[in-house]
């Protein structure tokens, strides 16, 4: 069996289970509209692939363009770089590299990490998510838009939507935050993100 012919034109993400960035990629995937498939595993060895070992973490995605030319990418941020350029040339999911919008898109990306994942010593999930919802809200108010960034769903949107919708296991209760519960509704009943979002066992 020729497994190059069988996996060209269908990109391949493997990703660990019920992870928010794993969430992000399925959905991106989605919205894109490329042929795939999400194989959900605990570590590298588990992938059955021969470039698997020039990587030690997860996510990995592989990629045989209908060209017949392979690529792979590791991280968050690396694959859904490759995604939207590879993919999103038209910009339908981002905008240009250089713009103030692209900007907005890598300053939300940026105040997400440093929000969650930044080096706060004692300070609970609950706290840090309660200070991104606050933030979040107010953004929503004052920019009466229907995204984070302009009128499209884009990565920053992706990213962040996880974390919303996990707002039971910060011990938040969304409806407090109006504004932030019509855009998490709002991105709930777009079918991909709803489908990206239970290929790797989050609920939306």
């Amino acid at each position: 069996m020729n497994v190059f012919n069988e996996q060209r034109g269908r990109i391949a993400l493997y990703t660990s289970p019920r992870t928010k960035e794993g969430a992000t990629i399925a959905m991106l995937i989605e919205l894109i509209g490329q042929p795939h498939c999400i194989h959900l595993v605990h570590s590298i060895k588990e992938i059955k692939h021969d470039d698997a070992s020039a990587y030690t973490s997860l996510p990995v995605l592989f990629d045989v363009t209908s060209e017949g030319k392979k690529a792979s990418a590791s991280s968050l941020s690396d694959i859904t770089r490759y995604l939207l350029t590879k993919y999103d040339a038209e910009h339908h999911f981002s905008y240009k590299e250089g713009s103030k919008e692209a900007e907005e898109v890598k300053n939300w990306i940026a105040f997400l990490n440093k929000t969650i994942h930044g080096d706060s010593p004692g300070e609970t999930f609950t706290r840090k998510a309660l200070r991104l919802y606050l933030h979040l809200e107010e953004h929503l108010q004052k920019a009466q838009s229907p995204y984070l960034v302009g009128k499209k769903c884009t990565l920053a949107d992706l990213v962040v939507f996880p974390y919303v919708a996990g707002a039971s296991q910060a011990n938040l209760d969304l409806e407090r935050f109006p504004e932030l519960t019509t855009w998490h509704d709002r991105l709930v009943r777009n079918p991909h993100v709803a489908k990206g979002m239970k290929d790797v066992y989050l609920e939306a």
